[in-house]
């Protein structure tokens, strides 16, 4: 099956000059070739099949012999992969099959080997056909509308400018048109535009327009919505957003689960025995046609096909309309699984996009201008959705007195406290920012008039965070900086719960906000002022995390069970060590990068994340039922086949019949998913 990957192996060649480029165009026409001569060698198989069956009726003597044996000669798949097998000394379903071939022809059933060459051999093809429409449904959600680009200029190299060029061909530096309703390349920034707007649905699953302008990076996929503008490339096809991505979501499909191992196990023990048993029953009852339907009805082709093409389709079906990327089939396989949730708070249940509602500098310290510009030098070297917020409210602040963005002074020694604040230098002084642990660890008290404005915000509630901003030794000013829930919050929660998951919040922030937002959406557990190894604690559940000292509020720490599958949904940075450690760590991907090599599961930040999230693990659980439902079909058909066959009351062609429909069946039931819709599941009512 692996053969049908051809657009991925192109793409992830691209960019590599126009004479490689020519080599790989070559090996796809090739590989054109080669499907157009397996179509029509099947279609003069089937012909010469049919009239091999007629003239048995109508003729009789040689010539339905001499038919179905042409038959079997077009059988080039079987044949050859059976010689493969045997040539590595190892028995496969194709050597089952030839061995069936040879023994019936040698009975003199020349007509029964030319039904089994048929058969298999349409089997295969349909099996591919079924393939390709994977690859079709993968390539509608990576691949361009178009396979080329217009060059403005080239990074080096003797190629001419403005023309058309290969989108694989293109190199770092070279600089493209993008015009509206065009899709962008590859990776690149913007060096020239006036009014520009791309859809990245495709990237963040954020379907609303963004606006770009001179300087910013344009991921590949990304849609042109309206304007004119030129990209300078920075990296070739291969290595952009999308060639990454479609090398994933190959190495996926290229994966297997614990269930397709096991079965692959099985059939390599399995096989052999067949064909001692095939053998001894020909010896023993004297009837080698016996042996030889004992033989073909035992083939475990259609047990082996149970999961693969499941598989291949969920991959796909996720990738292209959710933004979820599965990064090996064990991953799926533990998705569907999961019963217990651990979540982040910040950027996860809520948008992560703060905004700077209030602050109070303390007496006796700089002006709030020069604070704030110290301040968002020092978060500027922090990637936490509270520093690009503080570096937000800073520029914003500062457009009054220049024009353009300001110039933000040099850090140095900047450092990160675990899950509580940052320093580093700034101007020559020691510059901090973190929460109430932070001025803990640091050994910096906290101001009366600081304390009682914080008593006074949570008077007020509300969703937010406190930040407090050191001088050297004291608190020069706090900050409260108020985020949202994300939309579909609640109802995913609830839509968790539905579907049996125990669903749990750790946060690194305070027992208030932690308090606020879980009451809100039904959370029972919430954990707060947690750090990344706390969060790796309770995601392994090897000891009850610690309670909160304060309040001892915290809902207890449930008994986790061996049979839990436990999964971490963060966003792939301050929550990596969970992430590794969880059965399943789901990162959220902000549509810059492939985020977190911890994670299996990676899933664009855009619009309704969490409803997209659920619906993921929905699709997975059916998935895996889909699977069970193929094996227990394929199973009793065998079973049956055999009981069938060992007791003398099957034909060999009924017992082809049985193996090769089977398989068939089992592949079409495995194309389902690529119809399914993702629904959206009932809600239990919120916990208070």
């Amino acid at each position: 099956m692996n053969r049908l990957m051809l657009g991925a192996r192109i793409l992830q060649s691209g960019g590599v000059g126009q004479e490689e480029s020519k080599k790989f165009n070559l090996f796809a026409e090739l590989q054109n070739a080669e499907s157009s001569l397996c179509r029509i060698l099947l279609l003069v198989q089937g012909v010469a099949f049919a009239l091999a069956l007629l003239t048995q009726q109508v003729l009789g003597g040689i010539v339905p012999d001499m038919l179905s044996l042409v038959t079997v000669l077009l059988a080039h798949s079987l044949l050859r992969r059976a010689c493969t097998s045997m040539m590595a000394k190892r028995i496969s379903m194709h050597v089952l099959m030839f061995l069936v071939l040879v023994g019936a022809i040698y009975l003199g059933q020349v007509t029964e080997a030319a039904t089994v060459a048929f058969l298999v051999n349409a089997s295969e093809w349909i099996v591919g056909k079924s393939q390709v429409a994977v690859e079709k449904e993968l390539g509608k959600s990576l691949v361009g509308t178009s396979s080329h680009a217009t060059l403005l200029s080239t990074g080096g190299g003797p190629r001419s400018s403005g023309t058309p060029i290969r989108i694989e061909d293109l190199r770092p530096k070279d600089v493209v048109l993008l015009k509206s309703g065009s899709t962008v390349p590859t990776d690149g920034r913007i060096l020239k535009a006036d009014t520009f707007t791309v859809n990245e649905s495709s990237v963040t699953g954020e379907a609303l327009p963004v606006d770009k302008s001179v300087g910013e990076k344009l991921l590949s996929g990304t849609v042109v919505v309206a304007g004119v503008a030129e990209m300078e490339c920075t990296a070739p096809a291969a290595e952009s957003f999308q060639g990454k991505l479609q090398a994933a979501v190959e190495d996926a499909r290229n994966s297997r689960s614990e269930m397709e191992e096991l079965v692959n196990r099985f059939a390599e023990i399995y096989t052999p025995i067949v064909v001692l048993l095939s053998v001894l029953l020909a010896l023993w009852s004297s009837n080698l046609t016996s042996g030889l339907t004992v033989l073909v009805s035992a083939c475990p082709c259609a047990v082996v096909a149970a999961a693969p093409v499941v598989q291949s389709c969920a991959f796909v079906r996720l990738l292209s309309d959710l933004q979820v990327l599965v990064k090996d089939a064990r991953a799926l396989d533990s998705f569907a699984q999961v019963s217990r949730l651990g979540t982040d708070k910040t950027g996860t249940l809520t948008k992560g996009s703060f905004e700077l509602h209030d602050i109070v500098v303390m007496p006796g310290q700089l002006e709030k201008r020069d604070l704030l510009k110290l301040l968002a030098a020092l978060e500027s070297q922090d990637s936490h959705p509270l520093a690009n917020s503080l570096v937000r409210s800073y520029v914003g602040c500062a457009a009054e007195f220049a024009q353009g963005a300001p110039q933000l002074p040099k850090v140095d020694r900047f450092t990160r406290v675990e899950s509580q604040g940052v320093w580093g230098i700034v101007e020559g002084q020691v510059v901090g920012a973190g929460s109430k642990r932070f001025l803990d660890s640091m050994a910096i008290d906290l101001p009366s008039e600081a304390e009682e404005q914080v008593k006074k915000w949570e008077q007020e509630g509300g969703v937010f965070t406190v930040v407090y901003m050191t001088m050297e030794d004291d608190v020069a000013m706090i900050l409260r900086l108020e985020d949202e829930l994300r939309e579909d919050a609640q109802d995913a929660v609830q839509s968790l719960q539905a579907l049996g998951v125990y669903v749990a919040m750790l946060t690194g922030d305070e027992r208030k906000a932690a308090e606020a937002v879980a009451q809100t959406l039904g959370i029972q557990e919430r954990r707060s002022k947690m750090t990344p190894n706390d969060k790796e604690i309770w995601v392994r559940g090897k000891e009850q995390v610690q309670q909160d000292l304060e309040s001892g509020l915290n809902a207890p720490l449930l008994n986790v069970s061996n049979q839990d599958t436990v999964c971490m949904l963060g966003d792939g940075l301050n929550d990596g060590p969970a992430l590794a450690a969880a059965d399943l760590g789901v990162a959220i991907a902000s549509g810059l990068q492939l985020p977190c090599d911890a994670a299996d599961v990676v899933i664009g930040s855009g619009g309704a994340m969490l409803k997209r999230f659920v619906q993921a693990l929905h699709f997975a659980k059916r998935c895996k039922e889909l699977i069970q439902q193929n094996l227990v079909f394929a199973i009793c058909v065998k079973l049956a086949a055999l009981i069938l066959a060992f007791t003398g009351h099957l034909y060999l062609t009924f017992g082809v019949l049985s193996d090769s429909g089977s398989l068939l069946l089992v592949v079409l039931n495995s194309l389902r998913p690529l119809a399914w819709e993702f629904i959206d599941i009932p809600k239990t009512p919120t916990v208070p």
